[in-house]
């Protein structure tokens, strides 16, 4: 059990020469978070353009120096929350005088970069991300308990990072388990949901507000596939996979070309209509600050419509403000 109250931070700046700053003291705002679909955490900070030695802070927080925060409680020692390089800086010489960072952790550039390869038939999910971190210097630490033998893979000038959720979300659709990605111990952890061992409960006393919503926008209850067009232009339908059509007809087109067989392509369809053909739900918590829960923890609630196990696909640490938003899943 976690006493809020004795929840404390610090974040440290180290500089390009090495030289280490605590900047607890010049700390107006602070949160760090992880989203849904983004690889990399990132934390902004805003503080006090205060001098420290010979020199002012902004020009000591230059791009690329590292942030490090840290956070302790119930008396503990301190725990590592978030390491990263600054990436973006803006200075406001207003009555404040303040210095905003935005620092981002190593996987930033697996965002920021892109990249051609091929991987041919038969690769397995953990060998093809495994060369890919090879090439970028990233440790890979490949926990989760899935990994299949993909088809043939073409990435022509496509985001890294998105290479690398588009594997893994193959994975998830053709297995039904929910993963997690993201950089914890300087390494990529690929692991499934519900990573944490304590599982932490909120309840209607200790939860300030709750949000969810359901919408069938991008509804699909109907997947057409087409096939290769001949010399005038037209194309041949050769299948229709069927859905929950009590919302309508909903259509969507997949194409089917020589390089996949016709059951492939029906079952991309099927996998379609399984990810898309239901209502869409987003649920919204937000609740006092745990600095350690990650994206992938499994968390319990028992306060407004939220009851039971869900888990965490994106959050917002307010340290500043000693909560935190999460954006979650059903169990």
């Amino acid at each position: 059990m976690i006493d809020i109250k004795t929840v404390e931070y610090d974040v440290e700046l180290i500089t390009e020469n090495g030289v280490c700053y605590l900047l607890n003291d010049a700390l107006i705002r602070l949160q760090w978070e992880e989203q849904i679909s983004e690889l990399a955490q990132r934390a902004t900070l805003t503080v006090a353009n205060f001098r420290i030695d010979d020199a002012y802070l902004m020009s000591l927080a230059k791009i690329n120096c590292v942030i490090f925060i840290h956070g302790r409680w119930n008396g503990g020692s301190k725990t590592l929350l978030f390491e990263g390089t600054i990436w973006e800086w803006e200075y406001v010489s207003g009555t404040q005088k303040e210095l905003t960072l935005t620092a981002y952790d190593r996987l930033i550039r697996l965002q920021q970069s892109k990249d051609f390869r091929y991987y041919s038939a038969g690769m397995t999910t953990q060998a093809i991300l495994g060369d890919i971190c090879s090439d970028w210097a990233i440790p890979l630490a490949y926990n989760w308990s899935r990994s299949i033998a993909h088809e043939k893979k073409v990435f022509n000038a496509d985001r890294i990072s998105n290479i690398i959720i588009s594997l893994l979300e193959e994975v998830r659709q053709k297995t039904g388990h929910k993963y997690v990605a993201h950089f914890r111990d300087g390494k990529l952890q690929i692991a499934g949901q519900g990573i944490n061992t304590d599982v932490y409960r909120f309840d209607i006393e200790n939860t300030v507000s709750t949000g969810d919503k359901l919408t069938i926008n991008n509804l699909v209850t109907r997947v057409k596939v087409i096939g290769k067009q001949d010399d005038d232009g037209r194309a041949p339908v050769e299948a229709i996979v069927e859905g929950d059509t009590r919302y309508g007809i909903l259509q969507e087109i997949v194409r089917h070309y020589g390089d996949k067989t016709l059951d492939a392509v029906k079952s991309e369809a099927r996998a379609l209509i399984d990810e898309l053909g239901k209502p869409q739900e987003t649920i919204q918590a937000k609740v006092p600050d745990l600095p350690f829960i990650r994206k992938g923890h499994a968390v319990e609630f028992c306060a407004g419509n939220l009851i039971g196990l869900f888990y965490v696909a994106g959050v917002t640490h307010m340290a500043t403000d000693r909560q935190m938003t999460l954006v979650l899943t059903r169990g």
